[in-house]
């Protein structure tokens, strides 16, 4: 729809005919790619007068990306929804995992839009980093990027370390045995081991 300056909207003419008035319309067309067949939406625009229909530049757009996005899927690829979620999982803007990941200042922009599909190699990359908090973090440094991110998420181990406290006794008395705290927070640094 078009606005007009009063406010009222007015319906766009179509540029074939010029006579009558284009609305937008969505069709379920099937799609084969790779022995795969989906039935996925076709975006198009249709003129009340002279019937003919057609894309224009913002229908194209759609159609493209929802065919890059079934393609991407069967290719086994993330799809862009994916991709948006493993950005904020780490709270990255789409400058930073370019620069983080490569592929260029709007790469990751085209990735989540499903513009462009990312390579087999971005896409282990994204996998891998997705699934290791380490790897990120690792990433992270090795590309130069820690001063963006001012604190550093602790890795949680899956395994607590045991802590382990001696009691020293006075006059092999087991009621006299007394806590060092001192030999506490040695051990907790790793300056010393655990003693029977």
């Amino acid at each position: 729809m078009f606005e007009m300056e009063n406010g009222m909207s007015t319906q766009e003419p179509c540029p074939l005919c010029g006579e009558g008035h284009v609305t937008e319309q969505v069709q379920e067309a099937e799609t084969e790619y790779k022995g795969h067949k989906v039935m996925l939406p076709l975006h198009y625009k249709l003129c009340d007068h002279c019937l003919s229909d057609f894309a224009g530049t913002e229908e194209s757009r759609r159609n493209r990306r929802v065919l890059l996005a079934f393609r991407k899927q069967v290719d086994g690829l993330l799809t862009g929804t994916e991709i948006i979620a493993l950005r904020k999982q780490y709270g990255l803007t789409q400058v930073q995992a370019a620069r983080l990941f490569g592929g260029g200042p709007v790469a990751f922009s085209k990735y989540e839009n499903d513009d462009v599909a990312q390579s087999e190699a971005m896409d282990t990359l994204l996998r891998l980093v997705r699934r290791s908090t380490t790897s990120f973090w690792e990433l992270i440094e090795e590309k130069g990027m820690s001063a963006e991110f001012m604190t550093k998420k602790p890795v949680v181990s899956a395994r607590p370390k045991p802590v382990c406290i001696r009691l020293e006794k006075a006059n092999e008395n087991p009621a006299a045995a007394v806590y060092n705290p001192r030999e506490f927070r040695q051990f907790a640094h790793g300056e010393v081991q655990c003693k029977p």
